[in-house]
């Protein structure tokens, strides 16, 4: 009788550890899932992003031709356009400071 709870109680520790090396294994699983689900949320942020500034680029440049009625006057047209984003931007970033103060 006390043999066989021995052997018994061997068999619970047995099946215990197993369990928990288990247990520690799908813990390291959890973790290292959930950290590649971080950077594949980092990496999706940084090419919605990227996509946006390409839509912008492609809105620039479609507007850049429409006002342009030759090659050369493309280059004028862009710059021009790049001054008038410059100014809106600047005008945006003193909204902002006087919404601040106020």
């Amino acid at each position: 009788m006390a043999q066989s709870l021995h052997r018994v109680i061997a068999e619970l520790r047995a099946k215990i550890e197993r369990l928990a090396k288990q247990r520690d294994m799908a813990l390291a699983a959890q973790e290292a899932l959930s950290q590649e689900k971080e950077d594949l949320k980092q990496q999706l942020e940084d090419c919605r992003e990227q996509l946006r500034e390409a839509r912008m680029e492609v809105d620039f440049l479609t507007v850049s031709h429409r006002l342009a009625d030759s090659p050369g006057n493309l280059i004028s047209a862009r710059r021009r356009m790049q001054r008038l984003i410059a100014k809106i931007d600047r005008c945006v970033s003193l909204l902002k400071e006087d919404a601040d103060i106020s």
